[in-house]
Order: structure tokens, then C-alpha cells, then sequence
């Protein structure tokens, strides 16, 4: 038998007479890889359900041909003739309402879309021209089967409020199933009645070379333009970016934590060992034959818990999916695929991880083991003296790490991945200078708490004493608490700019619009005679009309908001940026907008610059920009224009909101009640709602925008209580001899149960109160510098409340939970064994 082989069976025999050690190590790998991996599993599947879906609705495409307002269906028969050697389809896209299930309905022309290959099953089955009929939908095989819908039954179908019954008339065939879930298919003669489109397309999809692009954009009319399809997916994708990077971020910090969770089971380990050690030494088993059986050891364990993290991994990876699918339904885009994709590359990523960080953790207890002299191996005094020794150094760098994390985090970089390194250094920095000011802390605080008794002063003493081991465990529970504080003060600061942003920007009482199904680019629209009916309502004072839909620019397809204030000197929006000196005046000239600060940030625009819109009479248009206002609604860019602009380049003149403003005298749900009954028909049905009410709710989805990261947030504190439970455990059961002779000298149960108790609060105590200057610094970097990468807006840095309390408690709760446990073995220990000299 080789000396490898003993060392390795010495090794299992160890962690078979301690099995909660070899537990608790594998618990805290488990958890860290576990978030790490749900967190990427949940990111690649959204994206691959965007994928899929993009497949499932563009198919083949290569390129789009879309309008300022639509594209009238004539310009595709012209377009048709006059290049019959180009593949075009034309398509009208929007959502429906089956019990309460949003769906996207295509409107395809059946004899134009074989060569798209949307589906193996194009709607040739729901020609109007067979004997199906012409209210016929195909639905994907998903949804028949996991919503319940049935081949050759009507359906209700809601579109803007209006009920309409249609046919399914059978199932969509596709080469994936679930790419096409939530999506219904319809002649495009059919679709267009329903969602009561006239004669307008909403897109020509082609399949095009370069050359057949640059000749067809040539014949297409200035209010027209042609892209890319690939573009518009992109800018998709590039919505929910930061979205994905911050949850990324979050679970790595899990997983920083979970490092020192192993850097401590290891490190205790070893010590446990250290006579062992020495002996083998003294046998001839050389410093680097013990270096690598320790690191062999870490592999092992940490594979076995990697694998179960990516186990564990998957299963989170199931509830967090529903979070993030929510979070994208309610800021970006209509997602309807739920389903989770596990490839290969995840558990590869997993395993790494999880397996690097339980190596890295453990090769400086590696290095101890291999580099105590025997003679010193019983000494634990030794250890600590060598590890106070180290501690001023480790300050200093951990000092240099912090300056090195403000310079880069205010650096003009301009960049997402430099803000989250500038994060990570900070805490890194902040991590190694911790053990150095907790030893300072106990020290001081000995000579304030000497006359309250001696079991306080022995716990501060003990702290002091145990520094290798206390420092580490209050350095994981610090890290994981500021982390807490620093997204509660980032939420928070979110939280009440959106607040007073919604109470200067909903500046009406009342808000009148057609129901929708989703957030789309064709929002419903409402007869600009509801406005003239509206303002003849008594107890009305004024009207405003608002209008959005999506265009093209020369920066890709922004919403715009087109709106005839209440007045000419305030349409409702926070101005941060003008360079006139009375902007509100020049925004009714002509070919001015204002744009939000999201786009301004994200494509380097100031007051003063231009924009290209595509307008309906002159094609794309230079318009100025005269100021930029505050919005926290989309994070992908709006461009706001007055009603009289708009009417210069546009030939519509119909809305999609009315904003009322009541006398003083007017009872609110009187003129709402008065308003319902003369605006709403049921051939044009209105949402009604007070400006509580829209306020309330839009807080509503920005709480559940955040709750992701609130559960992420408290599965890293899961993880660091694990960690210093195990940290005190080790170490009270390591001191285990010296509460014996306290016990041996007259000390009560009790009396030991006070120490330990003591002990893990004043632990928790120095862990909260560190974390709140690092938590600060975190929410300032991720309000100031990450959230501005990622979102584009600004916002001011607020305290909740109650939030440095919480913080402490947190912490001090959770480090006594931790203790008691430890505290009640050792009051229950067997004196005479715990004395005996092994």
C-alpha cells in the first residue's frame, strides 16, 4: 500500500468518527453550487424559451418590412408583383385572453408561408376557402394539451375586452412542441377581423440575400422601413441583460460565502489532525505528499457535494423560472415557454465551481498542515500567534483591494462587467481586513465589559484568542448580512423613486383605456371622440389624450409617447436634463421631442441632439431633442412628442389613453361610475381607473419584479448560517478541553452555556455592525454604477427604515441560533473524558 493510499484511508477514518463535519462541509457546498446552478439553468432556459419562441413566430425570416403605423395590405400586393422572385409573407401579430391565459395569434396567408417553416404544419387547414371555416385557429399541441383546449370545440376568445368565439380547428405541428406553447395561428383574413385591423398588416417577413436587400429597399416607399429580423431579437434580448447579470451576481456572492463556509470546515479539519500530521512527518511522509492528500480529500468532497448543488440546482432552478418568467412578462416581453433546459455546459459549470472554490478554500489549510513543524503541531497558541502575525498584512491588502474597487467602480468605463469586478474586489478586500478589526473590536470591548462579570469578558477573550477560526466565521456572516443590507437600501432607494415618480407622472385623478391583452407594439386604440364625450361628463374638468405605439429610429425600435397635456406648461413628466431654459414652451414646436433618461443613457444622447424617427407621411425624420425626462417604466428607451408634432407626420388621430382631471367638488367614483356608463360600450369596452389605483398596482409589480432577488438574498444568509454553525461548532468543540476545566474549577452548566451564548453574540454583534458600512458601499455601487449599466435610470440613495435594526438583528439572531447547539453539548459534555490526554 502506497503512502497516498494511507493517508487517504486515515483521511475516511477521520470523517467516519465525525460524521456532522463531513455533513456540514457538504451542506455548504451544496447550497452554493445549488444557487449558482439554478441561477444559470434559469437564465439559459428564458433565454432558450425566447429562442424558441422567436422561432415559432419568425421561422425562416431574414428580414422585416414594417411601417410607422402598419403597413397598408395594397404595399404588399404591389411589393408581391413587382418582386415575385422574393419569399414575403405578410402578418399580423398581438395577444388574445382564453380563460385567463394570455396567447400570441399569428395572422398568416396560408398560401405564402410554406417557406418560412414557422411550423411543419402551416394554416393551410384554415383556408376560408375549406370546409373548416373561416373562424378557425390551429393551437400548438402544448397548449391543447397542458391548457385544456379541444380540436373541433369554440373557444371565447377576449381581444381588447370584446368577446369573440373562434374554432380550434387543430393542433400546430412543430419540430418542438414547446417552442410553440401559447401561440394560436389564423388565416390572416380572419386574424385581421378580429383584432379589428382594417386593412392593415402589422409586418412583410422576408427571406432575403444582400442583394435582394439592397434592391428591395430601394422600391419601398419613405414611411417604410426594411430590417434585419436578427436586430429586433437582439433588442430583445438586450432588455432582460442586466436583468440576468444581476442574478448571476447574486448567486456567485452565495457562493463566495459558501467558500468561507468551506475554508472553515476544512481548516478545522486539519487542525483536529495536527498530531496526526506531525507524526507522519516524523515517519518520513513528506510536506507535499500531506499538501496534495488534503487537497485530494477537498476534491472528493467537493465533487460529491457539487454533485448533489446540481441536483439541488435543477429543482430551485423550477421555482425560480416562474419568478423570472413574471419579471419578464411584466417589464419586457410576452414569454410563454416555462420550461427548463439543463444542458451539459451547466453541470460542467457547476462541478467547476463548486469543486474550484472547495479547492482554493482549502489549500491554505493545506499549506498549514503541510508546513507546521511537529514540534509545534500540539500548540494551538502557535497557530494563532502565526495567524495574529498575518493579520496586519492581510488588512493592508485587503485595504489596497477596497481603493483598487472605489477607483474602478468610478471609473468612466461605461461598463456592467466592470461595476460587478469593482463589487467583488470591495467585498474581497473588506473580507480579508475583517479578522484584523475584529480582533481589535473583542480587544477593546474586554475592558468595557470586565465589570459586568467574568462570562462576558471570557467571550470577548475567546474571540480574541480563536481569531483564525472566529475571523473567518465572522467574516462569512458579515459578508452575507451586508449583502442583505445593501439590496434592502438598493430595493428601498427603488422602491420610493418609483414611488414619487408615479405621483409627479400620474398627474390626472382618473385614467380612461381599452383592455389589453399584453404589452404589445399594437396597443389598443380608442375614437378620439371618447375624449370630446368625456370632457362634456360633469364634475370634469380636463382632458388629456396619450397615445403609444412602437416605431423606428436610427437606434432601433423605441416606444413612443404621443401626448396632449392638460396644459402647454407641464405634461406630468420630471425633466432632468435641457438646454433651454424653458424647454415644456419648445416641445410644441416643430420636430422636437423629449426623450427618457434609460435611452439617453444607453446610446450617450444629451439635450441637443437629434434623433431619427420613421414617420407615416415623410419616412425617418430628424427630430431635436430638447430634454430628458425622468421614467422608470421602460428600461429599453421612450421618446416623448406633443400631440400637434405628431399630427405633422402622422395622418391618425385616434388614442390609446385619456387622462381626466375632476373639480374639486367632484366625487371620484361618481364621475368613474358616470364615465363607464357613457364611454364604455360593449363594442368598445374601457378600463376605468382612479389614480390610487394605477399607483397601487404598479408597486405591485415592482415588488414582484424584486422577489428573485429576495430569495436569492436569503439563501445566501442560509448559507452563511450553515457556515458559522459549523465554525462554532468546530471551534467549541475544539475548545472543548478548556470549557472542561472551567467546569473541573466550579463553573455551572449554566455559567458554560453564558460564555458560549455570550460569545456568538457579541460574533453576531461584530457582524452586523461591520456589514453596515460594506452593505452602504454595496447599494452605492449598485444604484450608482451597476443599476445605471444595466437600466439606464438614475435614482437618489435612500435608508428604509428600520433597515440597520433588521440588519443587526439578522445578524445576531442568526449567530446565536448558530450557537446554541454547541453551547448545550458543551454544558452537557462528560468532564472526566473531555480531560483525558489522548
Amino acid at each position: 500500500m502506497t503512502i497516498s493510499q494511507i493517508l487517504m484511508r486515515s483521511s475516511w477514518r477521520f470523517f467516519k468518527r465525525h460524521p456532522a463535519q463531513l455533513l456540514l462541509s457538504i451542506v455548504g457546498i451544496v447550497l452554493g453550487v445549488a444557487i449558482v446552478t439554478a441561477v444559470l439553468i434559469t437564465n439559459n432556459s428564458s433565454q432558450k424559451a425566447f429562442a424558441l419562441s422567436s422561432e415559432a413566430l419568425y421561422g425562416r425570416t431574414t428580414h422585416q418590412i414594417t411601417g410607422a403605423q402598419g403597413i397598408n395590405e395594397r404595399v404588399y400586393v404591389l411589393l408581391k408583383q413587382q418582386r415575385p422572385d422574393i419569399t414575403m409573407a405578410p402578418v399580423i401579430q398581438d395577444h388574445v385572453v382564453i380563460n385567463a391565459t394570455v396567447y400570441s395569434i399569428l395572422g398568416l396567408d396560408p398560401f405564402a408561408e410554406a417557406a418560412f417553416e414557422r411550423s411543419s404544419s402551416p394554416p393551410q387547414a384554415i383556408n376560408p376557402s375549406s370546409s373548416v371555416g373561416s373562424d378557425a385557429l390551429l393551437a400548438s399541441e402544448f397548449s391543447i394539451r397542458e391548457d385544456g383546449l379541444t380540436i373541433g370545440e369554440p373557444v371565447e376568445l377576449n381581444v381588447g375586452g370584446r368577446q369573440h368565439t373562434a374554432m380550434i380547428a387543430g393542433a400546430l405541428k412543430t419540430s418542438n412542441p414547446v417552442a410553440s406553447s401559447g401561440l394560436l395561428v389564423g388565416d390572416i383574413a380572419f386574424v385581421q377581423s378580429l383584432l379589428d385591423r382594417k386593412d392593415t398588416i402589422d409586418r412583410i417577413d422576408l427571406i432575403l440575400t444582400t442583394d435582394q436587400a439592397l434592391s428591395l429597399e430601394k422600391l419601398l416607399p419613405a414611411n417604410l422601413v426594411l430590417d434585419a429580423a436578427i436586430s429586433r431579437q437582439q433588442t430583445m434580448l438586450a432588455m432582460t441583460r442586466g436583468f440576468h447579470i444581476n442574478l448571476t451576481a447574486m448567486s456567485l456572492l452565495a457562493l463566495l460565502v459558501g467558500a468561507f463556509l468551506i475554508h472553515n470546515t476544512m481548516t478545522f479539519a486539519v487542525v483536529q489532525r495536527r498530531e496526526v500530521f506531525a507524526i507522519k512527518r516524523i515517519t518520513g511522509v513528506d510536506t507535499n505528499t500531506i499538501f496534495r492528500s488534503i487537497l485530494a480529500e477537498a476534491v472528493i468532497i467537493s465533487t460529491f457535494g457539487s454533485i448533489l448543488g446540481v441536483i439541488a440546482g435543477y429543482v430551485l432552478a423550477h421555482f425560480l423560472i416562474q419568478l423570472t418568467t413574471q419579471t419578464i412578462n411584466d417589464l419586457y416581453f410576452v414569454l410563454h415557454v416555462q420550461e427548463i433546459w439543463f444542458d451539459p455546459w451547466i453541470i460542467f459549470a457547476g462541478l467547476l465551481l463548486g469543486i474550484g472554490s472547495s479547492v482554493i478554500a482549502a489549500a491554505l489549510s493545506a499549506f498549514d498542515a503541510a508546513s507546521t513543524h511537529p514540534i509545534q503541531a500540539r500548540q494551538r497558541s502557535a497557530i494563532e500567534q502565526r495567524t495574529k502575525s498575518l493579520l496586519p498584512w492581510l488588512a493592508i491588502a485587503g485595504l489596497t483591494l477596497v481603493i483598487a474597487g472605489f477607483v474602478l467602480a468610478n471609473a468612466p468605463l461605461d461598463s456592467l462587467l466592470a461595476g460587478f469586478l469593482a463589487l467583488m474586489i470591495l467585498i474581497l478586500g473588506y473580507g480579508l481586513a475583517l479578522p484584523w478589526i475584529i480582533q481589535l473590536l473583542s480587544r477593546s470591548l474586554q475592558f468595557l465589559v470586565a465589570k459586568t462579570g467574568i462570562s462576558l469578558s471570557f467571550a470577548l477573550a475567546g474571540i480574541e484568542r480563536n481569531i483564525s477560526r472566529t475571523g473567518l466565521a465572522i467574516a462569512a456572516l458579515c459578508i452575507a448580512v451586508s449583502a442583505t443590507f445593501g439590496v434592502d437600501i438598493m430595493i428601498g432607494s427603488f422602491r420610493s423613486s418609483v414611488d414619487q415618480w408615479l405621483g409627479k407622472t400620474l398627474h390626472s385623478d382618473v385614467y380612461v383605456s381599452a383592455p389589453s391583452a399584453a404589452s404589445s407594439q399594437n396597443t389598443p386604440r380608442l375614437s378620439p371622440t371618447i375624449a370630446d364625450n368625456a370632457r362634456k361628463i360633469l364634475g370634469v374638468r380636463s382632458v388629456s389624450t396619450g397615445l403609444s405605439l412602437s416605431t423606428s429610429t436610427d437606434v432601433g425600435n423605441i416606444d413612443l409617447l404621443v401626448v396632449n397635456p392638460h396644459t402647454k406648461e407641464d405634461a406630468g413628466f420630471e425633466l432632468i436634463q435641457s438646454h433651454l431654459e424653458f424647454p415644456w414652451a419648445a416641445w410644441h414646436k416643430a420636430a422636437t421631442v423629449m426623450i427618457s433618461e434609460p435611452l439617453a443613457t444607453k446610446h450617450k444622447m444629451a439635450s441637443g441632439d437629434f434623433i431619427e424617427i420613421l414617420t407615416e407621411s415623410d419616412g425617418k425624420q430628424p427630430f431635436e431633442i430638447i430634454a430628458i425626462f425622468r421614467d422608470y417604466e421602460s428600461s429599453h428607451g421612450k421618446i416623448l412628442m406633443a400631440r400637434s408634432n405628431y399630427s405633422n407626420f402622422w395622418t391618425a388621430n385616434d388614442i390609446s389613453s385619456l387622462g381626466i382631471m375632476l373639480i374639486d367638488q367632484a366625487q371620484e367614483k361618481t364621475v368613474m361610475a358616470e364615465l363607464q356608463n357613457s364611454l364604455s360600450t360593449s363594442a368598445a369596452p374601457l378600463i376605468i381607473r382612479s389614480n390610487t389605483s394605477i399607483h397601487q398596482e404598479s408597486l405591485a409589480v415592482f415588488d414582484r419584479t424584486f422577489e428573485v432577488t429576495r430569495v436569492l438574498r436569503w439563501l445566501t444568509v442560509g448559507v452563511a448560517f450553515v457556515g458559522i454553525f459549523s465554525a462554532l461548532l468546530a471551534l467549541h468543540l475544539e475548545r472543548s478541553r478548556e470549557f472542561a476545566i472551567l467546569r473541573a474549577t466550579g463553573a455551572t452548566q449554566l455559567q458554560v452555556m453564558i460564555i458560549v451564548v455570550g460569545q456568538t453574540f457579541f460574533m453576531g454583534l461584530f457582524a452586523g455592525a461591520l456589514a453596515l458600512p460594506l452593505g452602504w458601499v454595496m447599494s452605492e455601487i449598485l444604484i450608482n454604477v451597476i443599476n445605471v449599466q444595466s437600466f439606464g435610470w438614475t435614482m437618489s440613495s435612500i435608508l428604509p427604515p428600520g433597515s440597520v435594526r433588521s440588519t443587526l438583528l439578522l445578524a445576531i439572531t442568526s449567530a446565536i441560533l448558530a450557537g446554541l447547539y454547541p453551547a448545550y453539548r458543551l454544558s452537557r459534555s462528560n468532564i472526566a473524558m473531555q480531560l483525558r490526554d489522548e
